[in-house]
């Protein structure tokens, strides 16, 4: 199989899986959020996971350099826009999202216009492996969670360096394995998410994808002790729900997706799931 055809299943695999009803019912109900990323609970591990997403979202814009209402923000699979509106709501700056699921575009849009951003943010239909934008065109790259479903993580870094300004930043934070995880651990546990190419971006791949590329590297920031936690509490608040969510999912999902979470709670306590932010410029 070619390259482009595995680049082009495993991008309709999360168009499928982000467009279905039985993801979106299990997000309102498990999370109450419209936020996906991976939470913080360093200062607070009694926080809701709702809050803790959003408190990772509020740490990362924090880590970018001298953010301003002058900026152009790309967000590479930015689901329903939290990160967008965030960004828009605190800094004014422009945001573009880059999404490939449809319902999740729909709804982005219908809250910008009800919180008054749609000024300021943008919705493209696209896939950030093949960026739908001229060279030098944003100041940031931004991405949160979203880069482990492409089986060409690489092929997203060269064109995130593409698509950025001389100077412009790529910050992103991606689920990982870790660097000695064998090839196929983490199958069953991605299987969840329609995820099916074995091996995930790494710390050590993206560092040295981005060093070949010419990033001069900010920061790489490890944040895996965070991830057992939050992988944790969302299993933990799927089994509690499970009734509510059994009106609202099928049961084949439903079960799936239990499963599913309790092996990557088990993947993460033996190490094989990383998680962490980097941070790089363009010269």
């Amino acid at each position: 199989m070619t390259t482009t055809a595995n680049f082009e299943q495993s991008t309709e695999r999360a168009r499928v899986h982000y467009n279905s009803e039985n993801a979106r019912n299990l997000y309102e109900i498990a999370i109450g959020s419209d936020t996906l990323n991976l939470g913080l609970y360093e200062d607070d591990p009694d926080r809701p996971i709702a809050d803790a997403m959003a408190k990772t979202t509020e740490w990362m814009a924090e880590q970018a350099l001298n953010l301003n209402a002058g900026f152009r923000v790309l967000d590479l699979g930015a689901g329903y826009g939290p990160a967008a509106r965030h960004l828009a709501k605190k800094y004014g700056c422009h945001v573009t999202c880059l999404n490939i699921s449809e319902e999740q575009n729909q709804e982005n849009e219908r809250r910008n216009r009800q919180q008054g951003l749609d000024n300021l943010i943008e919705i493209v239909y696209g896939n950030f492996k093949d960026i739908p934008f001229e060279d030098g065109s944003f100041d940031l790259v931004w991405s949160q969670d979203a880069l482990f479903h492409s089986d060409g993580q690489d092929r997203v870094l060269e064109e995130a360096y593409r698509v950025l300004k001389p100077g412009g930043q790529l910050l992103f934070m991606d689920i990982l394995q870790a660097d000695d995880c064998p090839d196929g651990a983490l199958k069953d546990s991605l299987r969840r998410l329609n995820i099916l190419h074995e091996r995930l971006g790494s710390f050590h791949s993206y560092t040295s994808k981005a060093e070949s590329l010419g990033f001069e590297t900010i920061k790489v920031i490890d944040k895996s002790y965070q991830l057992l936690v939050h992988y944790t509490k969302l299993r933990d608040s799927v089994i509690a729900h499970y009734e509510e969510l059994s009106t609202k999912c099928t049961p084949e999902f439903l079960e799936s997706t239990k499963n599913g979470l309790c092996e990557w709670v088990e993947s993460a306590d033996k190490g094989l799931f990383t998680w962490g932010l980097f941070h790089y410029r363009r010269p």
